[in-house]
């Protein structure tokens, strides 16, 4: 339990706030800010298990939390803010790892067919110098069985 604004800013990276405690998954970390003796207070939380009557139950001390507070009338005073790990983010970090691994692939490629054309631009200047070389004799024999 912590009010501590850096710890838990760091402590909610890769998190994201749920609007509704349906939105939980099961064994998804779960961590939340709930009311303490009048104050705030971040706990770290566990994996979700599952709800019950205004709680949700976690693998964690303490094991659950209460998501709404109401006094006597029956009207919400707090309500606890929950965050769970960002399904996104995991989706993408793969989709990154994925990405990654084609771009080195498509990269080795790029290498490969750059030297292959650099080889293949030696062999035709090499060809051209060759091919002149021929023009040349060739204009030289012709002019001299035309005189």
């Amino acid at each position: 339990m912590s009010q501590d604004l850096t710890f838990i800013r760091n402590e909610l990276k890769g998190f994201k706030e749920v609007d509704s405690p349906f939105d939980l998954k099961k064994g998804k970390y779960v961590k939340y800010i709930t009311i303490k003796d009048g104050e705030e207070y971040f706990y770290t939380g566990g994996k979700y298990k599952r709800m019950g009557d205004n709680k949700v139950f976690l693998e964690a001390k303490p094991s659950s939390c209460i998501l709404q507070i109401k006094d006597k009338m029956g009207n919400i005073t707090y309500s606890t803010k929950i965050f769970t790990e960002d399904d996104k983010l995991e989706t993408c970090n793969k989709d990154k790892e994925e990405y990654e691994k084609i771009i080195e692939t498509q990269q080795r490629i790029i290498e490969t067919m750059s030297e292959k054309i650099k080889n293949h631009s030696i062999v035709i200047n090499e060809a051209y110098e060759k091919n002149k070389k021929y023009e040349e004799i060739i204009k030289k024999l012709m002019d001299e069985r035309n005189r």
